[in-house]
């Protein structure tokens, strides 16, 4: 038996699926109409996060708007907004607050990255793996690195640039410094900059895969999706057991049109990490349904419920199925029975 989906409820799936964006500090200001933030929380030590994590949403000082729970994959989400700015706080016990102002007017400013630092412990730039070229930069370097790295969170974005420039200016190879001047380039809208100063980080480090996945998400925004499919394939051969590349370039395929192979990918990711975000399941239902393959589509939205009975695109899918009506019949997937 086969969904029949009604043409309104395949664009309000869209819709849905447009909700999701490019999750990375990486965007276009102005690039995408829709009214949302989504972030990640990291923790600066490394390793697994706690349990309990609260994301609070505040349009004002102790003015909450939203607030909301955080699974261990550290993904957030707020739809429906209509403020032109906000502050997010991010509290966990045993760890220091986490803070990110937001400024809905800057789209990669919707993509925050927040970072939570043991109680007691000083707070730092976040310690990710080191590259080649992080090893080989002077101590300056890294000095100028790490304040640019703090005005790019707190969205400072010409101090952030400028510490980043300082810190290229005493290592021209320095691929870390060079991705997120990249970065703050973008958010500037100097787009070709932006490009050039990615494609410079992955000359002087062919192994550092976030110049890469950054450079992906860029190109996808620009609808270059030939250069992002490219430029992903690539990070595949440095990364390929990591699920990001995957990930990003089944939303290239997707953003393409080229939904069969955006399904191959965002089930290679889901198949290498638990971290990949419940989202990849509407994601999926898109990419079915595209296809007309209904069944599949309806069977993906039932998994996110399933998975994310309170997830930030619940009520949405819910109201999708319930349109759907008998067409579409509760699965034992989606109930909790044995699949």
């Amino acid at each position: 038996m086969h969904l029949t989906l009604k043409p309104n409820q395949g664009t309000a799936l869209r819709r849905i699926v447009a909700l999701l964006g490019a999750a990375t500090l990486l965007a276009v200001p102005g690039a995408c109409q829709e009214d949302t933030i989504e972030g990640q929380i990291r923790l600066t030590t490394g390793g697994v996060l706690p349990s309990g994590i609260v994301v609070k949403l505040e349009v004002a000082e102790n003015v909450v708007a939203a607030q909301q729970m955080v699974g261990n994959t550290g993904k957030f989400l707020f739809t429906n907004l209509k403020a032109q700015s906000y502050r997010i706080i991010v509290t966990a016990n045993g760890f220091q607050p986490g803070t990110a102002q937001v400024d809905m007017q800057y789209y990669a400013s919707r993509y925050p990255t927040i970072y939570l630092t043991p109680l007691g412990a000083k707070k730092t730039a976040p310690t990710t793996s080191e590259s080649t070229t992080d090893l080989a930069a002077p101590k300056k370097a890294r000095k100028e690195f790490e304040q640019g790295h703090e005005a790019l969170q707190a969205k400072d974005l010409a101090v952030a640039r400028k510490h980043f420039e300082k810190a290229i200016e005493m290592d021209e190879c320095y691929a870390r410094a060079l991705t997120e001047l990249g970065v703050a380039l973008t958010l500037q809208g100097e787009l070709a900059s932006a490009e050039t100063s990615f494609q410079k980080s992955i000359h002087c480090d062919g192994e550092f895969l976030e110049a890469y996945i950054q450079m992906g998400i860029l190109l996808n925004i620009e609808k270059k999706y030939a250069d992002g499919e490219s430029i992903l394939q690539q990070a595949l051969r440095v990364a390929p057991s990591d699920w990001q590349p995957y990930y990003r370039l089944g939303d290239v395929h997707q953003q393409s049109g080229k939904y069969k192979q955006a399904v191959e990918e965002y089930l290679k990711a889901e198949s290498l990490s638990p971290a990949v975000p419940p989202e990849v399941h509407v994601r999926l239902a898109d990419a079915y349904w595209q296809q007309k393959n209904y069944d599949g589509a309806c069977n993906e939205m039932q998994t996110y419920l399933r998975i994310a009975p309170e997830g930030p695109l619940a009520g949405q899918t819910k109201s999708l199925l319930q349109q759907a009506g008998s067409m579409c019949k509760p699965s034992s997937q989606a109930a909790g029975g044995p699949q």
